[in-house]
């Protein structure tokens, strides 16, 4: 068995690519069905964030799964390739690992991502994706990000995108407390973004959400008005900055939109950080005078501003990542040759029945007794089925190899021998 990885992340694909090879939430247990249905793949489990899109599976067709990944989504294969990686086994393991920790994040050490991955496993679960390997190994993925986040430094002082964000708008707008700040989005991380608001004393101007429940328990917490997508026209008309962080597939911040609203604003200048992927504003808004418009590849600068006093504790989780993965491909290998054991154990004693049993049908045919029949063919198959074994444990008895006989008595669940007393 192979345990593969295959995806893009922000490290080899830019924001237009990773949003088109993207896959949707809510079609997440039809990709995978569709997986499974091609008989290429044992267990797989399914990442798509704003960052990466990555398969896990447990697979001996790699060029198979390598081109479903491809053909999941609307660009000839080769442009996805080229900007694809793909890791088996140990190597595989450890970049899992090294996920979840968040060492492969554009933030180094950002807690988001393990969560995103938790819900990413208990989806693929729901969808019967999922097998007992994949339970084993993703709990020790789990283990062992809990356990580098308790022993090291990369979890103090956590840096999320959407304190990057924060830092990033604060260089570019001098007076952030006075501005009209709208989220738009109400999943987590719009309550980050909310929540590192609050930190600075901003209350946002509104809330836009599909959900208006969902949008009410926010400003219930952080403040501002709750307005549903519809509304986002008149909003935009009184905003100085806006953060869209949705999960739709289209854009909902339109160039026509914000155009027949711009009249209304009388020439005040707009901020938009859309940190959503796919993007939540057209491209061509940043046509329109006034607008400025960002997205998450254009917090590069202020996220390696923080990454320095990581890099000591990123090298000592990696050391530890890597002693893991090959102690978990260890157990891999030795469940493989103790299942390739069972296998070879079975199919000689089906093949001792068999003859046996041929031997059988053929008396019964002559006209034997069928009692006799049965007595000789369960004398007769006891017999094979103990001769090699009687013999080995014969001459290990000989040579003195008592380890032998005491794993046969565990092997077969046999009593311990009675010990004779004078």
């Amino acid at each position: 068995m192979t345990i593969l990885v295959v995806g893009i992340n922000h490290k080899t694909a830019p924001i237009e690519l990773r949003e088109q090879v993207f896959f949707s939430q809510d079609n997440l247990s039809l990709y995978l069905q569709d997986l499974l249905s091609c008989g290429v793949v044992q267990e797989a489990v399914l990442l798509s964030t704003c960052n990466r899109s990555e398969l896990y599976c447990e697979t001996e067709e790699v060029e198979k799964v390598q081109a479903w990944f491809c053909s999941q989504h609307a660009l000839p294969a080769e442009i996805v390739t080229r900007s694809m990686y793909c890791y088996q086994g140990a190597e595989a393991i450890a970049h899992m690992m090294m996920v979840a920790c968040g060492l492969d994040s554009m933030i180094l050490g950002e807690p988001q991502i393990l969560g995103q991955m938790k819900a990413a496993f208990s989806d693929s679960c729901t969808a019967g994706a999922v097998g007992s390997l994949f339970h084993r190994l993703f709990q020790e993925v789990f283990t062992v990000a809990k356990e580098i986040r308790t022993t090291t430094s990369i979890g103090a002082c956590p840096v999320s995108l959407a304190s990057s964000a924060l830092h990033f708008v604060k260089q570019r707008i001098a007076d952030l407390q006075w501005a009209k700040t709208v989220v738009v989005g109400a999943g987590e991380t719009a309550e980050l973004l909310l929540r590192y608001l609050k930190t600075y004393g901003i209350e946002p101007y509104a809330i836009v959400n599909r959900s208006h429940s969902k949008a009410m328990h926010l400003t219930q917490q952080y403040g501002g008005k709750v307005h549903i997508l519809e509304e986002l026209p008149t909003v935009l008309t009184y905003a100085d900055l806006v953060f869209t962080t949705t999960g739709s597939t289209m854009p909902i911040i339109s160039h026509a939109m914000l155009q027949a609203v711009w009249p209304l604003r009388n020439h005040k200048p707009l901020l938009i950080l859309d940190m959503a992927v796919p993007r939540d504003v057209e491209l061509r808004v940043a046509t329109l005078s006034g607008v400025e418009l960002y997205c998450i590849d254009d917090l590069k600068g202020v996220i390696e501003q923080h990454r320095q006093g990581r890099e000591h504790a990123a090298d000592k989780a990696k050391e530890k990542i890597e002693q893991k993965s090959r102690d978990f491909m260890l157990w891999l290998n030795s469940l493989d040759k103790v299942n390739h054991t069972i296998r070879a154990c079975r199919e000689q004693v089906e093949a001792l029945c068999h003859i046996e049993l041929m031997k059988a049908k053929q008396q019964l045919s002559h006209g034997y007794e069928p009692e006799l029949v049965l007595e000789g063919f369960a004398r007769a198959l006891a017999k094979r089925l103990l001769h090699t074994p009687s013999v080995q444990l014969r001459q290990a008895g000989a040579e003195g190899q008592f380890e032998l006989l005491h794993l046969a008595r565990r092997l077969f669940a046999l009593p311990d021998p009675e010990v004779k007393t004078s």
